[in-house]
């Protein structure tokens, strides 16, 4: 199978994951196109996030992608399905343009904060924040494996924190300050660090908490909280999944395949009151606790690592074209 991946030059979690994903199952036969440089040489400025800094998750290119005469491959059928990023709609349309009238299995990927308006056409399109009744592919984010093994190498941290959180607040997160606020009144011994958003480059940048760092102070605390950020689905959700801690997540109206069990794998709350009580309980139940952490790192090597992901998605597209 060969794959024709029409890329946008700023990180961007979902095709960024997904590409991951394919390039695992399928290496230099996914060209990313034009070649997503933060990718391969990181990004060292700007509000970016941590793991853009230092890909070190990403598939080496050495050379063997073939980015050339792509236009003349496209017409000759070379590439079962072109793959792109909502962001990099203009890119396709000014190829599409150049060669009227030749057939492509075309998948648009939005990985908005919110969905994407998109005018109905011969398209697949895949969608990260669907709930699964919007005729979209749900897309979630997914975690790289490289990823969860840096995570897990904190694993044996002791443990000093009763819950964590470190993230950011501001201006579209004003709801988390209040809960964070809430929470270090209650448990004084959480680790909840924030940090205010700006989207001007570098601003704040001395607040800014090193991959590394990060992973290690979550590991040593007994509970990891997600939050919504701009969109439901984020990435600090999957990488609390590989922490050696009790996930609790805010209640998220997403479809998300294989999904996390309430009470089986993580713990869902819907307010803070009811945070509270889910917290004081599982601190008195720690075999229980152990069990959940357990069951939810088996059920995200089965089916949530961006190689699944990436199965998934080669699955549903090939039943939506057929």
């Amino acid at each position: 199978m060969n794959i024709l991946f029409l890329t946008h030059s700023d990180p961007n979690y979902v095709p960024d994951f997904l590409l991951h994903g394919l390039r695992k199952l399928l290496g230099e036969n996914v060209v990313d196109y034009p070649k997503k440089e933060c990718l391969y040489s990181g990004m060292q400025s700007g509000n970016i996030p941590e793991i853009y800094r230092d890909p070190f998750w990403f598939p080496a290119d050495n050379g063997k992608v073939n980015r050339d005469d792509i236009e003349s491959r496209l017409k000759n059928n070379y590439f079962d399905y072109v793959v792109c990023d909502v962001r990099a709609q203009p890119l396709y349309q000014s190829i599409y343009d150049k060669l009227s009238g030749f057939e492509v299995k075309l998948v648009v990927i939005d990985g908005e904060d919110s969905p994407v308006e998109i005018k109905p056409g011969p398209f697949v399109v895949c969608r990260r924040e669907s709930d699964g009744t919007d005729y979209s592919i749900p897309l979630p984010m997914a975690l790289p494996e490289e990823i969860f093994n840096r995570i897990v190498s904190y694993s044996d941290n002791l443990k000093s924190h009763s819950i964590g959180f470190i993230g950011s607040v501001g201006k579209y997160l004003e709801s988390r300050s209040i809960l964070l606020g809430n929470l270090a009144s209650y448990y004084p011994d959480s680790l909840l660090l924030s940090a205010p958003v700006s989207y001007d480059a570098d601003v704040h940048s001395e607040e800014r908490v090193g991959l590394d760092s990060y992973y290690d102070n979550l590991q040593r605390c007994r509970f990891v909280l997600t939050l919504r950020g701009k969109g439901y689905d984020t990435f600090r959700f999957w990488e609390n999944t590989a922490c050696n801690a009790l996930h609790i997540s805010e209640g998220m109206p997403l479809f998300i395949p294989n999904d996390f069990k309430d009470k089986l794998h993580i713990i869902r709350y819907s307010n803070i009151d009811q945070l509270r009580s889910i917290i004081d309980n599982q601190l008195e139940r720690e075999q229980e606790t152990t069990q959940m952490i357990q069951n939810s790192h088996q059920h995200l090597k089965e089916f949530h690592l961006t190689t699944s992901r990436a199965t998934y998605f080669l699955d549903r597209i090939k039943s939506a074209f057929n």
